[in-house]
């Protein structure tokens, strides 16, 4: 991809979910009268603004990069750093749709019955143990990359320019670690998601051959929720697959710059973004507040 067309496309996309960002991170913590979520939801959806607006910034230091000099390590540690925003973010719906297969779907088996009674403590530790196994997995690969690759072009040493085959291995290891980290949690989504359907499907056709209502604002949320989850995974679908296929190929063939798997990256958190906006009702509230505010100011 050519560096003006990254910028072309990205340079929106930051201002939009940065744009975004700022409206739902408020309306969380000032949310509408009458409208509040509990934990660990709100802490998850905190979380993921968080890695949002980051990865949107860092997005934006890449784009300004492109018309500067800079030095050598600053590009593949923004690099890193933006994947590991997104990759929390990944996370984050993860988390999100576990929380939701556990509170919708009933539960029968002692396992899954123990997680949905210990599902606070569940998803703050291992929300915490994922970032640090990614931030680990990052930081060690960035400083491998450098080590044996990013090196500044006057510079001679014979002894920099040498992978060894300790390198090698640690930056396989590294790879493999991120790769699984996209792979397990598209598969949760995925997972999470499809059962959540199915059961909500046959449950409103029992509902039908009863001749129950389908008009319970609970029933509605649960669906609303459930097709925006869904609509996420296949949002996040091409990224993941783009970044295990990329992986798997000499990687200067498929993206030498590193401009299409970012352009993936902004486009999938914007995308993540605006699902949140019509799925959670904080987030709707919060937006109409805004625009009414606006335009009462006129």
């Amino acid at each position: 991809m050519e560096p003006w067309l990254y910028a072309l496309l990205s340079g929106p996309l930051c201002l939009t979910a940065t744009f975004f960002s700022v409206i739902f991170f408020f309306s969380l913590m000032r949310p509408v009268a009458g409208v509040m979520l509990r934990n660990p939801l709100r802490i998850l959806l905190i979380v993921l603004l968080f890695n949002s607006t980051f990865q949107q910034l860092f997005t934006a230091l890449t784009i300004i990069m492109l018309f500067f000099d800079s030095p050598f390590w600053l590009e593949p540690v923004t690099r890193a750093l933006i994947y590991q925003f997104f990759c929390g973010n990944f996370s984050c719906n993860a988390w999100i749709s576990i929380f939701y297969y556990i509170s919708i779907v009933p539960q029968q088996h002692p396992i899954f019955v123990w997680i949905k009674r210990n599902i606070n403590t569940i998803l703050y530790v291992s929300l915490v143990l994922n970032q640090i196994v990614l931030l680990i997995s990052l930081s060690i690969g960035t400083a491998v990359h450098l080590l044996v690759g990013s090196v500044p072009n006057n510079f001679t040493s014979l002894e920099m320019n040498k992978t060894s085959p300790a390198d090698q291995d640690l930056f396989k290891v590294c790879k493999f670690t991120y790769l699984l980290y996209c792979a397990s949690s598209l598969f949760t989504l995925l997972f999470s998601w499809g059962k959540i359907f199915v059961y909500l499907r046959e449950h409103l056709k029992k509902m039908g051959q009863c001749s129950e209502s389908f008009s319970l604002p609970k029933q509605k949320s649960q669906m609303r929720v459930t097709v925006t989850g869904m609509v996420q995974t296949a949002i996040f679908l091409p990224s993941s697959l783009w970044t295990i296929a990329v992986a798997f190929i000499y990687f200067k063939m498929a993206d030498p710059n590193k401009l299409i798997t970012m352009t993936f990256c902004s486009m999938s958190s914007l995308g993540n973004l605006l699902c949140f906006g019509y799925s959670q009702s904080v987030f709707r509230h919060g937006i109409v507040s805004v625009f009414n505010k606006l335009k009462r100011h006129k």
